[in-house]
Parts: structure tokens; sequence; C-alpha cells
């Protein structure tokens, strides 16, 4: 029987998308993280959404996995996304994203270590966000 090394979960509610990764990701989980990512922003139509991203619980990811996470973070703003954040504990994996996906710098993503504060912000931004497309 094959142990599986990381879960995630996605749920949408009220403009935001929230999700959840917990372990240790390689390609294959990645993946289907990915599709099921994308599969609920594409359900959007194109309406604008934010992103909660709790990667607080992720121990690590092989370098097939970052490249998944890069393109990810790529697309997403095809799909709608106008405000994102991160929560995550300790430097390390912070700092192995901002190395294997340095388009992170341009890209506007807030990291916080705190879920709740994350929480609050994104739903301020995401509120100002689509205030100020309308």
């Amino acid at each position: 029987m094959q142990k599986h090394l990381s879960t995630s979960f996605i749920n949408y509610d009220n403009g935001i998308v929230v999700s959840e990764l917990h372990g240790i990701f390689n390609q294959k989980s990645a993946e289907e993280y990915q599709k099921a990512l994308f599969s609920l922003v594409m359900s959007l139509n194109n309406q604008p959404f934010a992103l909660l991203a709790d990667i607080s619980r992720v121990e690590g990811a092989t370098p097939e996995a970052f490249d998944i996470v890069k393109r990810i973070i790529n697309r997403l703003p095809e799909f709608g996304l106008v405000a994102k954040a991160y929560v995550y504990k300790g430097p390390v994996i912070k700092g192995m994203m901002f190395q294997r996906i340095p388009e992170l710098e341009q890209l506007e993503y807030s990291f916080f270590t705190d879920r709740n504060t994350a929480s609050d912000w994104l739903t301020k931004e995401y509120q100002r966000q689509i205030s100020s497309h309308s």
C-alpha cells in the first residue's frame, strides 16, 4: 500500500478560494492539486476571485512540484485572480518558493504567518479590488 505524502483541500466561498496543502509534494500530487484548483477557478467564468493558500503544513516539495506551482502562479491571473495571500510557518518554505519561483517578486503575493490575519487582509483586499474594477 502506497503512503500518501501530501493532501490538499480546496474550497470557494464568497469570492475567495481557500486551498490548504499538507505534507510533501511531488509531481503527481502537485498535478492533482493544479487540476483541482484550475477546475474550480475555470468554473467561475473569469469572475474576480482571491486566493488564500495555506501552506503552513507543507513540509517540502520536489523540484518538479515547484515547477508546477510556478505554472499555477503564472496562470491564475488569466482566470480572474485579483488578490492573493500565503500562510506559512517559518522561513524555509517561503525561501524555497522565492528561490524556485522568482516571479513571486513581481506578482505581489502577500505572506502571513497567521491565517486569521491573512484572511482578514485578503477579504479587504478582494473587496477593494472588485470595487475598483466596477
